[in-house]
């Protein structure tokens, strides 16, 4: 009953200021909202279908203590995902640093290795690096120059850098068979590694230019014969003087060793 009074009052309301709207005052935009709010507030509370109920204090701050919790695990996030410019640089440096000491690790075990097991100049190291049967392989001199071979034309020498210089290593290769065998070193993949007063250079340079490569070569020797075969490397500017000790590191893809050649 009550509710069909306020209804009907509504009612004839609006059909009073219809008919008289034209001596209503002009109202503002805000006033407008405010009417229509207290309008709607009193069809809602006699609604039989609208739960009218004010939220109690201990909702209120459940639900304001949810809402922060989540402004503070979203500001984590951010902070966790945005590196600041200082963040960014110290992570870059401690990098760089990593790789230099992983560098020096590999420099250092390098020289230690080379100084492991260290075998004679004379050593037979076609048997060291298992070449094939028949032949030996065994160091014989090294000399320092700017150009290899020192009277070279055209493109068929090596050159030394500005400011640097070459080291050549003499090998002798010997047939020790009873026949001529067919020789060939480039399929056995052989890398050489030079130290010099303890300081590892660049390895051998693999010259198939040079007739006398010994990384690159593949000719017939006859039974009994040698044949003279170099490495070549590039190496700081010394004299023989300055050389205290050499030490060479070679591999193929059958074994490896060291040989101290002086």
């Amino acid at each position: 009953m009550k509710k069909t009074k306020i209804l009907g009052l509504l009612v004839l309301s609006a059909v009073m200021l219809t008919g008289c709207i034209d001596s209503m005052p002009d109202m503002t935009t805000e006033q407008s909202d405010m009417v229509a709010e207290y309008a709607a507030g009193l069809l809602l509370k006699y609604s039989s279908s609208y739960d009218y109920r004010l939220v109690s204090d201990e909702e209120l701050a459940a639900a304001l203590a949810q809402e922060k919790a989540l402004e503070e695990e979203t500001m984590t996030e951010t902070d966790i995902v945005q590196e600041s410019p200082e963040e960014s640089s110290e992570k870059e440096t401690q990098e760089q640093f990593s790789a230099q000491e992983e560098e020096t690790q590999k420099v250092t075990e390098s020289t230690e290795q080379m100084q492991q097991d260290v075998l004679d100049a004379d050593t037979d190291l076609a048997m060291e690096l298992d070449l094939q049967d028949g032949v030996s392989l065994r160091y014989q001199s090294f000399e320092i120059c700017d150009s290899y071979p020192q009277n070279a034309t055209g493109f068929s020498g090596i050159d030394a850098r500005e400011g640097r210089k070459l080291i050549v290593m003499h090998f002798d290769l010997e047939n020790t068979s009873a026949e001529k065998i067919d020789c060939n070193l480039y399929d056995h993949s052989l890398r050489l590694r030079v130290n010099i007063n303890q300081t590892v250079l660049t390895g051998v340079q693999e010259t198939p230019m040079l007739p006398d490569d010994m990384v690159s070569f593949n000719e017939s020797i006859e039974a009994g014969k040698k044949a003279d075969v170099v490495a070549v490397a590039e190496i700081e500017k010394l004299s023989d003087h300055d050389i205290e000790t050499i030490v060479l590191q070679i591999s193929s893809i059958n074994g490896n060793c060291n040989v101290k050649i002086r």
